[in-house]
């Protein structure tokens, strides 16, 4: 099992946060927002090789509908997310990395059209995917994209798409419906995992203890499952301790959280 974080707060890809030798992690998730290795006139190459100077190992999150170098969304059918996503596939080979997140579509107006469309577009990205030797994780998203409840997951999980569990969105879904979260820990294949905490009230991506989920209950959960990556997916936190205590927690089991 592979333990990191994002790579929103790591300095040499993102410019803020920590340096990657501050942080005891095993692996970085390349988020494309962070440094445009990818645009939409194709693979930065330049930006590809400061990433490679790095020495560590990686996974990837493919772009998403909001993102700011590049967009990609599912629930939209386009032959422009299939070539979006085999360069994303072409970096995962020169990066050695083995896992690939992605995003249900966006609902948009029709939540059946936004279904369909990823379904489809996904069975062939992972038929792409196997070809460069890259496993697709889909991630438990909140209700404005496809994948928020654990069985919306089902329909997707083929022989190259296991499941990404996010336990942030995971809670904020659980709190808003009055749904078990027990119920996501049900789900087969659970191979990668976002870890991060907020209020309740919104998608805060902040360290373990700074908001209300109960890790406690829920990490060891998670180590039962023993997925291929844990990453903790921050994005505030409110002191840097916080953010190693939460990789720590992982890492050494025996750490609670204290708020």
């Amino acid at each position: 099992m592979k333990v990191g974080v994002n790579s929103f707060i790591i300095r040499e890809i993102s410019g803020h946060g920590f340096s990657v030798d501050e942080l005891p992690v095993d692996v970085i998730e390349l988020g494309f927002d962070d440094m445009p290795v990818l645009t939409p006139s194709g693979i930065n190459w330049e930006a590809l090789h400061e990433i490679l100077s790095l020495n560590v190992d990686f996974t990837l999150h493919a772009p998403c509908s909001d993102g700011k170098n590049i967009k990609l969304d599912l629930g939209v059918n386009s032959r422009k997310n299939i070539r979006i996503m085999e360069n994303v596939f072409r970096i995962a080979q020169i990066l050695d990395a083995e896992y690939v997140v992605v995003h249900g579509g966006d609902i948009g107006n029709n939540y059946h059209r936004a279904f369909i469309n990823t379904k489809r577009q996904l069975m062939e990205i992972a038929t792409i995917a196997e070809e460069y030797e890259v496993k697709l994780v889909m991630e438990n998203l909140t209700d404005n994209r496809i994948g928020a409840f654990p069985h919306e997951l089902l329909p997707f999980l083929e022989k190259n798409v296991s499941v990404c569990l996010d336990i942030g969105h995971a809670f904020l879904t659980s709190l808003k419906y009055g749904l078990d979260i027990g119920e996501y820990f049900l789900l087969d294949d659970i191979e990668h995992v976002h870890l991060h905490d907020n209020s309740g009230a919104r998608d805060e991506h902040r360290a373990m203890g700074e908001g209300r989920i109960d890790f406690n209950n829920i990490l060891p959960k998670i180590l039962f499952r023993k997925p291929k990556n844990i990453i903790w997916e921050i994005r505030e936190y409110q002191k840097a301790d916080n953010v190693l205590r939460s990789i720590l927690s992982v890492k050494s089991p025996k750490i609670r959280v204290v708020r």
